[in-house]
């Protein structure tokens, strides 16, 4: 008999008895037992229950775990195997120095698009049409670093140095505007600095994407494999943009495939895990998830109050603490919101002829701040009430209170139906 099945006819179980109970006479029905020995007994198995619920739970997810790396690396011998009855006879069975992988014929009609007639990858820097621009100011020394982001910065930089070869690729995740971009940027910067005959090349999945086109409208797919030879490290920005195209993850397995194996560095950016990138073949996934996966936050209130006082430094646009804590309070969505607010307030003030004050702040960004007011408000009401939940049912050295009937009750009402839910999700039955 299953725990669902037990659950549900101890529930049965224990209505019958007090039916029982309240028809039995009173003479018959023995002393009571002290209500709080009662609720201490049945808090106590409950918690214990739902302790055994959890470490269930935990045990089924290290299975799933297992179970999908056992597919990846099934899918990996598969696609190796397919790979080395692809290499001429006349390899011996390995890749020659110097050339990469052949990826075979492009059938994904979602990129293809009308021919030019014109060579692809002749003349002028062989480089610099696929990278993307590189701005000098997005350095690690004006990267305002806190506890959000303390460990990537510190990846990124031993990256930069040389010293974080291990860490191959570095996939870097977060929501916009949390820095990724400027990492990636001060990596390229370090590197160029350090050694120029580097060939560092940072770059977009959509740049990529855009450069298969054109090597495919001109015909001339070798020459496009054949510039990515010439680079020592690749960033590459958006990485989850790759979901779906099935003809680009493919080039662009291949070309990983090429500079991982040549040893180059290899620095990746997402919005998301790559467990979390839908569509992606699992061989890249696969890929992806051998190196170094990192994750950038939100900045905290003092990391966005730093920026502001940079951006404020940087402008020569001096504001008071009290503005600059009003702003970092409220603009807690991304460095883009903050730069955003401070612009937009800085702006109004000059063209207005105002101090810039909290008041003027409260006009300016009016919209915003009421709807991260209203926001706020919510989630202090829900801790509050999680608050006095917790306090209603301990005291103050942590043990649990005696609880009357009808609360004990509830409370156990409530912790089954729980229970019996988390149960049923995990045994794939539809819920009630």
């Amino acid at each position: 008999m299953g725990f669902l099945d037990w659950l549900v006819g101890r529930r049965k179980k224990r209505s019958r008895i007090r039916t029982a109970r309240a028809a039995e006479p009173e003479a018959v029905r023995g002393p009571e037992e002290d209500e709080g020995e009662v609720a201490r007994k049945i808090f106590k198995a409950l918690m214990e229950e739902r302790e055994r619920t959890k470490e269930t739970e935990k045990r089924l997810k290290e299975m799933e775990r297992r179970f999908q790396k056992l597919q990846e690396n099934w899918a990996k011998l598969v696609e190796e195997r397919k790979q080395k009855k692809e290499i001429p006879p006349d390899t011996g069975g390995r890749q020659g120095p110097g050339k990469m992988e052949a990826a075979g014929p492009i059938k994904d009609s979602s990129i293809v698009g009308t021919g030019t007639g014109k060579a692809y990858g002749h003349g002028g820097d062989r480089l610099s049409r696929l990278s993307l621009p590189i701005l000098e100011d997005k350095r690690f020394k004006i990267f305002v670093v806190d506890d959000s982001n303390r460990f990537p910065f510190l990846a990124s930089e031993a990256v930069a140095s040389g010293e974080g070869r291990m860490y191959n690729p570095l996939f870097m995740f977060g929501p916009v505007g949390v820095g990724k971009t400027h990492l990636l940027q001060a990596i390229a910067n370090e590197m160029r600095e350090r050694n120029p005959k580097l060939n560092v090349l940072y770059s977009s999945t959509e740049r990529f994407t855009d450069e298969l086109i054109r090597a495919l409208n001109a015909d001339d797919i070798h020459s496009f494999r054949e510039l990515y030879q010439d680079v020592d490290v690749l960033l590459v920005d958006d990485i989850q943009m790759l979901s779906g195209r099935e003809a680009t993850q493919k080039e662009f397995f291949h070309m990983f495939n090429y500079l991982y194996n040549s040893g180059r560095q290899i620095v990746l950016c997402s919005d998301r895990p790559p467990s979390d990138i839908k569509e992606l073949e699992n061989r890249l996934r696969s890929r992806f998830e051998g190196g170094l996966i990192i994750d950038i936050q939100i900045p905290t209130f003092e990391g966005r109050k730093q920026i502001l006082v940079n951006i404020s430094q940087r402008e020569g646009f001096p504001i008071s603490t009290e503005v600059l804590d009003y702003l970092a309070f409220y603009l807690d969505s991304s460095v883009r919101e903050l730069e955003g607010g401070f612009n937009r307030v800085t702006a109004y003030s000059t063209l207005m002829k105002e101090p810039v004050t909290v008041n003027l702040v409260r006009r300016v960004l009016e919209g915003s701040i009421q709807k991260k007011e209203i926001l706020k408000k919510e989630e202090s009401a829900e801790k509050d009430e999680f608050l006095t939940y917790t306090e209603n049912l301990f005291f103050e050295d942590g043990s649990p209170q005696p609880l009357s009937d009808l609360d004990l009750e509830k409370e156990t009402e409530k912790i089954e139906q729980e229970l019996l839910l988390e149960l049923k999700k995990q045994s794939g039955e539809p819920e009630e």
